[in-house]
């Protein structure tokens, strides 16, 4: 052996020795730690602490094909059940063990109980919104294993393979979600986060609250310590709970309530609520095609996005870690209840639900729709898409409530009483025959449908408009027109709106108008009735009052509805004209028509703008020739002279409050020693020069009185007999005397 071979052998046999140094250090450094607790699978099954209390759940496991899952790395939850609940199982379905269960089933409890990701109860009660954001005790849900897959559903008489959508809308479905079910567990802490009591959750499961609870299983045991997980052990076995379309379809008392939600009286291609799409998800059809005994093509079943969430599916509203602390809530009358209302209100005017319009069918079905968790003690915390709480009693209108996989449902005796059927809106919402009145108060619906707030509503049938010269054609270039021309129409049919919305201080107020009064509307003009009629500014230039047909007049839970003969009208005259033709203010007429204050080209005033509030103080023919004796006023108003020009304008413009319109009707002001305004007149100075109204002299109780002050102190009375005469954005005052400044 030459000197080479022999130092190539003492080099491997040293490289032999330190190979050999180097697994061991390797083995060593990279062994399984002594004490590290086993996967879930061997934790339960050979550990002395669990070694036979938990046999029917392993053998589940085994029979679903989950115990190679639990007894590798990853990151789970288990509630587990022990061997006492599913003896309890056993005894509630009548069968004998585990071997009477089906692989499916076992597949379903198993995959149902196991939550992804490793949470102990404190990190359980985590909201997790991103890295060192996370909110303690404010989730309550966790997504599990479970997903139900492709289910049969017949449609048209027809079986199609179906799944559920994972989005709301029609179209959104995202093919990387199986819609996995989540599992809501309830912990002291979460209580009282929120606020919550022990009958928030009872009411739900038929136990007690035991302050750590899942579903309706109570944790006896929790933070078990696995390999790839945490054990947290239930008494009582657990199963994928239906989602909230599932309950709503598996139970007949809800069946007239479901109908409407899936516009069952529609066929497929008129239903705009629910879709069935196979065309646009064809890999859906490939992916379940090996799983599945499919007879066709797998539809994606939805819900329109115009609800306020699709009941069937099972994610919240991004899809996100937002179903941890939150999801829907569905309320749903019972058939009784429901076809009543049906009877008396939704159907009054349609006859069948096929005829009622799409959006009315959405709003009735949102207003019993929540995106939020609806525990009974804070029905009136949230409101629904409509801005509505909850108007229900939970002891006396609440049948059934169930927490479900993806919402907590609740069956009642009552339907929700929505604003947009049960207040003044209603008649204009609900009626065809006043369909463009409808659209019309587009903009104003949340307003006048608050029953919180009081209106009355003068009807606009479509007949009346049209007979007015507007047309509204939805499909034309120009919607609105006004004598066949759109130039201005939809602005004048806006504000006729607005004066036919009548402010009230209560829903009562309106009962009895077999007397007189002045009235606000929305819109800021004021408007009169007197003996069943109506008038606005314009109704008085035609001589034509609007009539009440008292007998057809509607008393909703926030005002009245008044069926007329006619529209009210708004006047086309200036505020000038209104002051030169009422005969009360002829003396002030003639001191403005000759003033330098205003055009007679242009019938301007100066400093009154059209479209602006004004409230004007006129005194009265012998007001003003008492002026003129006491030398407050030139006499001659034709006058050239400069100085008396001037006073004659500082006078005229000293009578004239812009921005508000105050009448003697006991509302707005609501200080006994009244308010200070603004005139126009302003010195040289630039002084603005005030007025303190007060229409409280009588206690604003009626008949109702007004009082001008002005800056000397002189107290004017409003002439109620000469005054409240109806202009354009304005109203004019009769008083007793003229007004002064220092």
């Amino acid at each position: 052996m030459n000197n080479f071979t022999k130092l190539l052998l003492a080099c491997f046999c040293l490289s032999g020795v330190f190979l050999v140094g180097c697994q061991e250090e390797f083995d060593e450094y990279y062994a399984r730690p002594e004490g590290l607790e086993g996967p879930i699978y061997q934790v339960l099954s050979d550990s002395v602490r669990f070694r036979g209390n938990f046999d029917h759940y392993l053998a589940l496991v085994e029979k679903a094909g989950y115990k190679q899952t639990l007894s590798t790395a990853g990151y789970w939850t288990a509630f587990a059940p022990n061997d006492e609940a599913f003896e309890l199982y056993f005894q509630e379905n009548n069968i004998s063990g585990v071997a009477d269960i089906s692989e499916e089933k076992a597949r379903e409890i198993v995959s149902y109980s196991l939550v992804y990701n490793a949470y102990n109860l404190t990190d359980l009660a985590y909201y997790q919104t991103g890295p060192q954001r996370d909110t303690l005790s404010s989730s309550f849900r966790r997504k599990t294993a479970y997903y139900k897959g492709v289910f049969k559903e017949m449609v048209e008489g027809e079986e199609l393979d179906i799944v559920a959508t994972n989005r709301n809308g029609i179209g959104t479905y995202n093919l990387d979600d199986n819609n996995n079910k989540y599992m809501p567990y309830f912990l002291q802490h979460y209580l009282d986060r929120l606020d919550l009591t022990a009958d928030d959750i009872e009411g739900f499961y038929d136990r007690p609250f035991s302050g750590a609870q899942v579903a309706g299983a109570n944790i006896i045991q929790s933070n078990v310590i696995a390999e790839n997980g945490y054990v947290h052990v239930v008494d009582r076995v657990i199963e994928p709970m239906p989602n909230i379309a599932d309950y709503l379809s598996d139970n007949p008392n809800y069946s007239l309530f479901k109908s409407i939600v899936e516009m069952e009286f529609r066929n497929r291609q008129n239903n705009t609520a629910i879709s069935y799409d196979a065309a646009s998800y064809p890999e859906l059809t490939e992916r379940f095609a090996p799983v599945y005994d499919l007879t066709g093509p797998v539809y994606v079943k939805s819900y329109t996005g115009s609800y306020a969430f699709a009941p069937n599916n099972e994610n919240f509203l991004s899809g996100g870690n937002d179903a941890q602390s939150d999801s829907w809530t569905l309320f749903v009358p019972e058939n009784g209840p429901l076809q009543q209302f049906l009877d008396e209100v939704l159907l009054e005017y349609y006859g069948e639900l096929s005829s009622v319009p799409d959006q009315i069918l959405f709003d009735f079905v949102n207003m019993h729709m929540w995106q939020s968790t609806m525990w009974p003690s804070r029905f009136e915390l949230f409101t629904n898409l409509l801005n509505e709480e909850a108007r229900f009693d939970p002891d006396a209108d609440i049948t059934d409530q169930k927490v479900l996989s993806n919402g907590l449902f609740y069956g009642t005796n009552k339907v929700q009483e929505g604003n947009f059927f049960f207040t003044v809106y209603s008649r204009p919402y609900l009626d065809p025959q006043y369909s463009i009145m409808r659209t019309l108060l587009d903009n104003y619906r949340f307003t006048v449908s608050d029953p919180g707030q009081s209106f009355a509503l003068m009807m606009m049938s479509n007949q009346q408009l049209n007979d007015a010269g507007f047309e509204y054609d939805p499909g034309a270039r120009n919607q609105w027109t006004y004598n066949g021309d759109p130039n201005q129409a939809y602005e004048r049919l806006i504000r006729m709106v607005e004066l036919s919305i009548i402010k009230l201080s209560n829903p009562d107020e309106l009962d009895d108008i077999s007397g007189s009064g002045i009235l606000e509307t929305y819109g800021g003009e004021y408007i009169k009735y007197e003996n069943g009629m109506f008038v606005a500014s314009g109704n008085v230039d035609s001589g034509e009052a609007v009539v009440v047909n008292t007998g057809e007049t509607y008393e909703a839970n926030n005002g009245s509805d008044f069926y007329t003969d006619g529209l009210l009208t708004y006047t086309e005259k200036v505020l000038s004209e209104k002051i030169l033709e009422t005969p009360q203010f002829s003396k002030f007429a003639e001191y403005l028509s000759n003033s330098s204050i205003y055009d007679p080209n242009s019938l301007q005033i100066e400093g009154v703008s059209p479209g602006q509030f004004f409230t004007v103080l006129i005194p009265s023919n012998d007001a003003m020739d008492a002026a003129i004796a006491d030398g407050v006023l030139p006499a001659d108003p034709y006058t050239s002279d400069s100085e008396e020009m001037y006073t004659i304008a500082s006078f005229l413009k000293y009578h004239f409050v812009p921005r508000d319109i105050i009448v003697p009707d006991g509302k707005k002001i609501v200080s006994e020693d009244g308010e200070d305004f603004s005139t126009l007149f302003a010195t040289v100075e630039g002084e603005i020069k005030k007025v303190i109204i007060d229409n409280s002299a009588n206690g604003f109780q009626p008949p109702y009185t007004m009082t001008v002050t002005d800056e000397k102190g002189n107290v004017a009375n409003v002439n109620i007999p000469n005054s409240n005469v109806l202009g354009s954005y304005a109203v004019l005052h009769e008083i007793d005397r003229v007004l002064e400044t220092n």
